[in-house]
């Protein structure tokens, strides 16, 4: 255990060489938001999208990588009371031009919506129609209306708790949309059927699988890591499933996750 919170230690401060800390300094000055609505059909409900634009966007042309985040309602800065989001917006507001992605903030839907939809294991379960909205709906949406690197190797989903569930099965079902996910905390002790489901689906070569958690948490730490040796038995290369990161004395909340999507997007970023 010593060992790997060395081994974890280092991952961070590496990522960390030349980078911005969303942890040190929050900046979200020129950063430009817009705000979405779009229906599942399927379920007759809609979800708000919030799309934070990097400064500089409205006056280039360039096409930029893209987060879709699950729960995006805890995924800004600018939405937080007492430090208790992800400070998303203010990572990539503070990164270098070329290190800089569009994000999708999906809020989710409360109470038992949300594990319905965040869950696609449960019996009567909405997951699967969530999925395929965000692969058929939300991504061609944003993909027609922004400006877009479209390919799955620029296009990741990120998800904490339930919503580590969701990234897993959409990154593994929609490989050929959703090339790179982001996993904290992933609750797959509520989705047992989750390993056996991942065992069984082809996952394109080429994705990318970052995972993460607190070793404060309860159970976690067993099922982050037969996920990962699953994802590994699956032909990808070792460098796009790296060993789960481990927080020390980390527990399953915001301010753990916002560690984690630092070291995530420092990842996926330094990978394209």
């Amino acid at each position: 255990m010593k060992l790997k919170w060395i081994l974890s230690l280092i991952f961070l401060l590496v990522l960390g060489q030349g980078k911005v800390s969303a942890q040190k300094v929050v900046d979200t000055a020129q950063a430009k938001y817009e705000t979405s609505k779009l229906v599942i059909e399927r379920l007759k409900r809609q979800r708000t999208l919030q799309i934070y634009l990097p400064k500089g966007y409205s006056t280039s042309s360039k096409r930029y990588p893209v987060i879709y985040i699950q729960d995006g309602q805890d995924a800004y800065i600018k939405d937080a009371l007492d430090g208790d989001k992800w400070y998303a917006d203010s990572l990539v507001n503070l990164m270098a031009e070329e290190r800089q992605c569009i994000l999708v903030a999906v809020y989710a839907g409360s109470g038992s919506t949300r594990t319905n939809e965040y869950n696609p294991y449960l019996g009567n379960s909405d997951g699967a129609i969530y999925a395929s909205y965000l692969a058929k709906v939300v991504k061609p949406y944003i993909d027609a209306n922004y400006h877009t690197k479209d390919d799955a190797k620029y296009t990741a989903i990120v998800g904490s708790a339930t919503g580590g569930i969701i990234a897993t099965y959409t990154a593994a079902k929609y490989s050929d949309i959703f090339g790179v996910a982001g996993i904290f905390s992933p609750a797959y002790r509520q989705s047992p059927g989750i390993f056996d489901d991942i065992t069984k689906q082809a996952i394109n070569t080429k994705s990318r699988f970052f995972l993460a958690y607190g070793d404060a948490e309860d159970n976690e730490a067993a099922d982050v890591n037969r996920m990962n040796t699953i994802l590994r038995h699956k032909k990808m290369s070792s460098k796009n499933i790296p060993s789960p990161l481990v927080i020390k004395g980390a527990k399953a909340d915001q301010k753990q996750w916002r560690t984690d999507f630092e070291a995530f997007y420092n990842w996926f970023i330094d990978k394209l």
